[in-house]
């Protein structure tokens, strides 16, 4: 899009400064965020300056005054509705869609605005699915931390490094505890999972398996729902983790005790899916119960085998507690920090302090 495509507009950087103060006060006052985009990527090149420039006072002659009109991409415009209630985010965009194309339509005539793609994307997204994660809403991860080539690399060549060192040391372990888990229960020696990582990508997490198989994991969603919910009463003594649970094995407990169960994750840093240090990968029906100020421990940084909730307090911390540690460490990441909280991590597993 050419550098003078203001008028009428915010700036790209500008729009996204909006983009993500409207982000952090739907956050704070639990309402949703809805963003219209209009695409001029199907219109032939020759015309598609002419129309995105005339887009700006058109716009304006259609929408309400609080409404925030931005460059948001290359040939793609933005424009943030704000104060739409929860309740009615359906009709604002029926309403809004039936405007803009009659507006379009009126500048441009039927089969130019045709070409001009109209969707939505509403913020935070419900239901757990991949859109919940919409890198739309965050302009200031994907500009910093995700886009910070140098800190990439460095933190992936000390999750290979790690990885494969660890592999290495701990391979009487991955020799016993399978033999073990194949002698005392049914069942498969891995465990396998879908979890949600990088930005809510899917991937499959491995696990050495520690329950019994084929059980009911309702047990788990209802603690887990209660949990986020902060349901569970807290105190000096609480522990917010599943301390009794029937579906775990008698050899299971004691690879949970010393988090033994999760060294075949080294694989899934090898693969890339996960980091050595970051935010634990959450289930899916995890997810579905977040807020949007909770999704975003998953944004910016992959998944971790440890983490600062690891080293701080594990099941004696609230959820809350434990996505505010997640999102503190994602702002203030740093090569140290990742070192730090490797070398703490033997220490809090050999303790066995809130590991159930």
């Amino acid at each position: 899009m050419a550098e003078g495509f203001v008028h009428g507009f915010y700036q790209e950087a500008n729009f996204q400064q909006k983009l993500v103060q409207e982000r952090r006060r739907a956050e704070r006052a639990g309402k949703p965020l809805l963003v219209m985009v209009l695409d001029a990527g199907c219109v032939a090149e020759v015309e598609r300056q002419d129309v995105l420039l005339s887009l700006g006072e058109a716009l304006r002659g259609c929408l309400r005054d609080t409404d925030i009109c931005g460059v948001l991409g290359e040939d793609t415009v933005g424009v943030i509705l704000t104060e739409i209630p929860a309740d009615k985010v359906h009709d604002a965009k029926r309403v809004v869609a039936m405007k803009v194309k009659e507006m379009l339509e009126a500048k441009q005539g039927k089969d130019l605005a045709a070409r001009i793609g109209i969707s939505f994307r509403f913020y935070p997204e419900s239901g757990g699915d991949a859109d919940a994660f919409d890198m739309i809403f965050y302009p200031d991860i994907t500009s910093s931390g995700v886009g910070d080539s140098t800190g990439v690399v460095v933190k992936r060549v000390i999750d290979l490094v790690g990885a494969v060192t660890a592999l290495l040391l701990l391979s009487p372990i991955f020799m016993v505890v399978p033999l073990i888990i194949k002698l005392t229960s049914e069942g498969p020696v891995l465990f396998v999972q879908e979890r949600y990582g990088l930005n809510g990508a899917k991937f499959k997490l491995f696990k050495f398996r520690s329950m019994h198989v084929n059980n009911d994991d309702q047990i788990h969603r209802q603690f887990v729902k209660q949990l986020i919910e902060g349901a569970i009463g807290e105190g000096e003594n609480t522990v917010y983790k599943i301390t009794s649970d029937p579906r775990v094995t008698a050899i299971g407990k004691l690879l949970r005790a010393y988090s033994l169960d999760e060294l075949p994750q080294l694989f899934n840093v090898l693969k890339g899916e996960m980091s050595l240090v970051g935010p634990r990968p959450p289930i899916h029906y995890e997810v579905e119960n977040y807020s949007g100020w909770q999704r975003n421990r998953l944004i910016g940084k992959k998944p971790g085998i440890t983490g600062a909730w690891q080293v701080s307090g594990r099941s004696s911390t609230t959820f809350d507690e434990m996505v505010r540690l997640d999102l503190h460490y994602l702002r203030s990441w740093s090569v140290m920090l990742d070192v730090k909280i490797i070398l703490l991590t033997p220490f809090v597993v050999l303790r066995c302090r809130g590991a159930y």
